[in-house]
């Protein structure tokens, strides 16, 4: 098991940072930011279409014009069709190794006592979906983030990894 948070903070430690967001606002603002950096050094588009093996955690996205990108996946959570959101860890269809990243979210909730972080689902925007996977991208240090279609009246939240932590950006 990998642990995402314990990166997270060493992360920081290294970075000559001595305190981390304390309220889910900071985090929030921080996480998107974090987002937005991160799709500015992947030169990649926008995925069309994606595939998703739960067992090993391979995704595979699909772009319009372009050969696909073969990367690691976590899944952050669930957001249906209705405006619910369900995060990785509480979902029963995600498996353990899948839901690291959305652990990290979590457990960064309790430590901080950040109730939108704690609660296993519930309703929300796709907005809040998306601010909810820009967090687990954030703690887990993710190369990228997908939402896509999952056929079943929803979407699947991915916060994404290149192979070995290869990052062709740096």
């Amino acid at each position: 098991m990998r642990d995402f948070l314990t990166e997270f903070v060493n992360r920081k430690a290294d970075q000559g940072i001595k305190s981390i967001p304390k309220n889910y606002k900071k985090l929030s603002r921080e996480a998107k930011a974090y987002v937005v950096e991160v799709k500015a050094k992947n030169v990649i588009a926008d995925a069309s279409a994606f595939e998703l093996d739960m067992e090993t955690g391979a995704l595979e996205l699909q772009f319009a014009d372009g050969p696909p990108l073969s990367v690691v996946a976590q899944v952050a959570g669930t957001f249906s069709d209705d405006g619910s959101f369900m995060w990785g860890w509480g979902h029963p269809s995600v498996p353990q190794p899948l839901q690291q990243a959305a652990w990290a979210a979590q457990r960064y909730g309790d430590r901080q006592e950040i109730e939108e972080l704690l609660t296993r689902g519930g309703e929300a925007t796709r907005k809040k979906a998306e601010e909810y996977t820009a967090i687990a991208a954030y703690l887990a240090h993710a190369d990228g983030v997908f939402i896509g279609d999952h056929g079943g009246g929803g979407s699947v939240c991915i916060v994404w990894f290149y192979p070995d932590n290869t990052k062709p950006y740096e």
